[in-house]
């Protein structure tokens, strides 16, 4: 029978609907985004971090059993600035930046068995307890004598620049500075910096593989630095405050391989049965090559044996880190 021209009308509004779908869904496969991070000279980058940490761990010190649980807490903002850049540099691409840390706050409780400790720090503030006795708190001028190594290292970090740079891709070098602070900041959360970007234009559904060394486990130094492997990939396009940002998704994994470490008493340990995972998402606006905001969270297992003065412990921990940041207007 044939179709009376409302029919036909009809079908044609369909026909045209489906193509529109398939159309929109061809375009969003293909839609591609330049993950290059852009760091021109002057400019200035604001991002705030936070990094808590929780863990639980038992073991045996000197014959006897013990469990250790410690719940902390670490801000700071992070500054990027873009460095002026010689002439033949810049004609090759490269952008140099100095990394700088300000408003930094430490918030740290621990309990072994019956025993509690509580501190916070920040900028010409402290207070500390013991089992709920205060023994140094600068509001109310307690323990004022004891606030000084404290309070030196925040200065330290305040006052210390560190430097990298960007290549044509936006990858950042090794990050050059004071050890204890590069340090820090490579074991707080973050692959380097910030999760690495592919550094070319990439399509959506698009992944690509990257690896950092990371050169201490908790309060041990590695005699060789411990591998993490990461993949990152262009999940999808997300609208936020009338901007179109990429959203980058990753997973991490440590080397399962065992360890040595010593720590700065000069304990040596051995290191085994190591676990490391991670996975997280950040929101990367490529319209200016600047990370807006991200979450990591990792879980990590391992076992320290050790020995010192004759005596020989031994640790089981499990720990897990939340990692955010985001970038200050």
């Amino acid at each position: 029978m044939p179709l009376s021209s409302k029919q036909r009308d009809f079908m044609r509004q369909i026909a045209v609907f489906v193509f529109v779908i398939l159309a929109g869904c061809a375009a969003a496969g293909d839609d591609a985004a330049d993950l290059i991070l852009k760091i021109m000279p002057n400019d200035t980058l604001n991002y705030v971090w936070q990094i808590k940490s929780i863990s639980d761990s038992s073991g045996i010190e000197r014959g006897r059993k013990f469990t250790l649980a410690a719940d902390s807490t670490f801000g700071m903002t992070l500054v990027l600035r873009g460095m002026p850049v010689a002439p033949a540099k810049r004609k090759e691409g490269v952008a140099p930046i100095s990394i700088r840390i300000k408003d930094q706050s430490y918030i740290d409780k621990r309990s072994i068995e019956d025993s509690k400790t509580e501190l916070f720090i920040a900028k010409g503030k402290m207070k500390y307890t013991e089992n709920g006795k205060v023994l140094v708190d600068s509001d109310n001028d307690i323990g004022l004598d004891k606030m000084g190594e404290y309070q030196e290292n925040f200065k330290k970090m305040e006052n210390s620049e560190m430097r990298a740079v960007l290549d044509p891709a936006g990858r950042q070098s090794e990050v050059l500075g004071d050890e204890a602070i590069v340090n820090s900041i490579k074991n707080s959360g973050a692959q380097g910096l910030f999760p690495i970007l592919s550094g070319r234009s990439t399509k959506v559904g698009e992944s690509w593989d990257e690896s950092f060394q990371m050169p201490q486990i908790g309060d041990f130094k590695l005699a060789k630095p411990l591998t993490v492997k990461s993949k990152m990939t262009f999940t999808k396009w997300v609208e936020k405050d009338g901007k179109k940002l990429a959203q980058v998704d990753l997973t991490t994994a440590w080397e399962t391989l065992d360890l040595r470490g010593e720590n700065d008493s000069g304990m040596l340990v051995e290191i085994s049965k190591v676990f490391g995972t991670g996975n997280g998402s950040c929101l990367f606006d490529p319209s200016n090559g600047r990370f807006t905001e991200g979450m990591i969270d990792f879980t990590m297992k391992y076992r320290i044996d050790g020995e010192k003065n004759g005596e020989k412990s031994g640790l089981d921990v499990n720990g897990k880190t939340h990692f955010t940041f985001y970038m200050k207007p």
